[in-house]
């Protein structure tokens, strides 16, 4: 019974169902961190590009619709909000609400498990 239990072939093969959770973890959140970064530049992308719009036509549902356009159709990343607030000396603010749900979480549940990513840009119109 001894020499039965000394003998490690198949030892290797435990170890890696025992590490393989560990492994898929850490890929799952390597990807929700790869996702994430994705949607904070296309959302910061999105206000810039609105902006650029407005600064030249002055249209706020022109800059709203490239803004949206720029985000795209995605159930992991949704324009919630959208405005721009002009201060009356040629100068102004667009802002963009974004929400970014979780990659690995079921469809269904995304919108409760969500992050609301904000960004601002401060321009001027071009005369």
């Amino acid at each position: 019974m001894l020499k039965h239990c000394k003998k490690e072939s198949g030892s290797a093969t435990i170890e890696l169902l025992g590490v393989l959770p560990f492994i898929f973890m850490f890929f799952l959140i390597l990807w929700q961190a790869v996702a994430s970064g994705y949607a904070v530049m296309s959302s910061q992308s999105a206000v810039n590009e609105a902006a650029k719009v407005y600064s030249v036509t002055e249209e706020i549902d022109e800059a709203e619709a490239i803004a949206r356009e720029v985000v795209g159709d995605s159930s992991a990343l949704s324009v919630q909000n959208f405005s721009i607030a002009p201060d009356g000396s040629g100068y102004f603010e667009a802002s963009i609400s974004v929400d970014h749900g979780l990659i690995f979480v079921p469809s269904q549940w995304r919108n409760e498990a969500s992050v609301t990513l904000d960004h601002s840009v401060t321009s001027r119109v071009i005369p």
